[in-house]
């Protein structure tokens, strides 16, 4: 009697656990806001890439919902032929990125596991399958938490670091940007795939923060292995001017909006 419980209780939990950690997924991957004046601009692969993270939460949403399952079969195929794109994308991505390779294959990865399997646990394959597809969507859902951790850790060390002086972040690439949104210090926001990449003598950082001093301003980059801000030696001496990246001012963070 406990063994059939536990048979119609497992599937049950899986789904509820299997939708929240898409929704983790959604908020640690899809780029925000979605009204970024970049998008329209974009090209459709662009905006594939930015709104494919809605994926797992969508199909596993519309299974709940519905009470159906996808046919086994179709669902196999589906996930192989996505995995098989997304490895393709990611590694074109991964020959583009330079000294950004890191980030991206763990962005495209995860990425590819997190829509690959959610649409095999909106399936009718067995319990031991889905059971295997959902310890594997587990590495997706930690990575979007770890995005979202990174966000609050971002903000506060440069709180720490500027110390009441006026200070501002922005992104290091050929186009200057500055910071839009707090939630553009996620994990998998705020980091760029020119980092570390020499063209010519120019040198990108994933993030700067800018902190205003006397006679001269701090450097510092946002490091994700370390998950600090830390200082750039002789910034003056690089071609890509890191002090262009945003005008450092008071309260920087007060006037960004969450999203």
């Amino acid at each position: 009697m406990a063994s059939e419980q536990r048979t119609r209780t497992t599937p049950s939990f899986q789904r509820h656990a299997a939708i929240f950690g898409a929704a983790v997924i959604a908020l640690g991957f899809v780029p925000v806001p979605l009204t970024d004046p970049s998008l329209p601009r974009a090209t459709w692969f662009e905006w594939m890439i930015a709104v494919v993270p809605l994926l797992p939460l969508a199909v596993l949403l519309l299974s709940a919902l519905s009470h159906q399952w996808l046919p086994a079969a179709f669902a196999s195929l589906f996930a192989m032929v996505f995995w098989g794109i997304g490895a393709v994308v990611t590694f074109v991505m991964m020959a583009l990125s330079g000294g950004g390779t890191e980030m991206v294959i763990l962005h495209g990865v995860a990425l590819t596991l997190a829509c690959g399997t959610s649409i095999l646990l909106a399936s009718a394959i067995g319990q031991k399958a889905k059971s295997i597809a959902f310890g594997i969507f587990l590495f997706p859902v930690v990575v979007g938490v770890w995005s979202l951790a990174v966000m609050p850790i971002a903000y506060a060390s440069a709180l720490e670091i500027s110390s009441g002086r006026a200070f501002c972040v922005g992104e290091h690439s050929p186009t200057e940007n500055e910071l839009r949104s707090i939630s553009g210090l996620r994990g998998l926001s705020f980091y760029t795939t020119r980092s570390g990449n020499k063209i010519g003598d120019t040198w990108y950082f994933h993030g700067l923060l800018l902190v205003e001093k006397t006679g001269a301003q701090g450097v510092y980059n946002w490091s994700p292995r370390h998950m600090q801000f830390q200082a750039v030696e002789r910034p003056d001496l690089l071609f890509a001017n890191p002090l262009a990246a945003c005008a450092p001012r008071k309260e920087f963070f007060q006037q960004l909006g969450i999203f």
